[in-house]
C-alpha cells in the first residue's frame, strides 16, 4: 500500500526541498495535501501530462464562476477551484517523480497551467470585487470598470517579468546569469517575503480567501496591483542589467 510518507520520500529531493520550502503555504499546506490526492492517481495509468491538463479545468471553472459570483458563497466556490488547481499542480509532479515518467513537454504543460492560474487569480479577484460592495466602491474611490482594469493590469504585471526572463534565457543562453531571479533556495529574507506574497499557490491564494471572507476584495486588488508593479520593476531591473 502506497503511503504519504512513501510519496514524500520519492518525490522530494533535498535540492527540490531547499528550493520549495521558502514558499510556506505551498510547501507546508498545499504539498502535504497533494500527497494525499496523489495516492489514487498512482493506482491508475493516468500520465502526469494528463493530470496537468486536468488542472487547467478547475482554473477555467474558477474564472467563469468569478464572472458571475455576486455572493460570498459563490466567491468561496471560485476560490476552491483555484485551490484545487493548487493541489493538482503538485499531483502531476508527484506522479512523474514517483513513476519516473519525465518529459520536457510535461514541463511545458506544467508552466502553461501555472501561468494561467497565476494570471487569473488576480483577474478573478478583481472581477468579484466589481460585483461586491467593497469599501472603495462604497466610498466612490473606484468604480467597477476601474476594478476590472486593475485586475487585468495586475495579472499582466505578475507574469510579464517571467516572459522577459524566458526570452533572456533563450537569447543569452545562460540560466546562471538569472539565478538571482529564479533560484529560490538562495533568496534573501526580503525575496522570500515577496515570493510568499506573490505566489498564486501560496500567500496570494491565502489572502484572496481572507479578502473574500472579509469583503475587501477591492482593497486586495488595489494592493496587489501596487505590489505586482513593484516586483515587476525590480525583477526587470535584475533581468535586463548588463552582465
Amino acid at each position: 500500500m502506497i503511503t504519504v510518507k512513501d510519496i514524500a520520500k520519492k518525490t522530494m529531493s533535498e535540492s527540490k526541498k531547499a528550493s520549495a520550502k521558502n514558499d510556506l503555504f505551498a510547501f507546508y499546506i498545499g504539498r502535504p495535501l497533494s500527497y494525499v490526492l496523489t495516492i489514487p492517481f498512482l493506482y491508475t495509468n493516468i500520465k502526469p501530462n494528463t493530470i496537468t491538463l486536468f488542472s487547467v479545468i478547475p482554473t477555467a471553472i474558477g474564472f467563469i464562476i468569478s464572472c458571475f459570483a455576486d455572493s460570498k458563497p459563490g466567491m468561496i466556490l471560485c476560490w476552491l477551484m483555484y485551490f484545487l488547481w493548487n493541489l493538482l499542480d503538485g499531483v502531476d509532479g508527484n506522479v512523474a517523480r514517483y513513476k519516473q515518467q519525465f518529459s520536457k513537454l510535461g514541463s511545458v504543460y506544467d508552466a502553461m497551467s501555472g501561468y494561467l492560474a497565476a494570471a487569473l487569480t488576480f483577474f478573478s479577484t478583481a472581477i468579484m470585487a466589481a460585483h461586491s460592495n467593497g469599501l472603495l466602491l462604497r466610498n466612490g474611490l473606484l468604480n467597477t470598470d476601474a476594478l476590472i482594469i486593475i485586475g487585468g493590469m495586475s495579472a499582466l504585471f505578475n507574469m510579464f517579468p517571467r516572459l522577459v526572463m524566458h526570452k533572456a534565457i533563450t537569447e543569452l543562453g545562460n540560466k546562471d546569469d538569472l539565478s538571482e531571479v529564479n533560484d529560490k533556495k538562495n533568496y534573501s529574507i526580503v525575496k522570500i517575503i515577496a515570493l510568499n506574497l506573490k505566489s498564486a499557490a501560496g500567500g496570494a491564494q491565502v489572502l484572496m480567501l481572507v479578502a473574500i471572507i472579509a469583503g475587501i476584495t477591492d482593497i486586495y486588488s488595489v494592493c496587489y496591483l501596487l505590489f505586482n508593479t513593484l516586483v515587476m520593476l525590480t525583477s526587470l531591473k535584475t533581468i535586463l542589467k548588463e552582465k
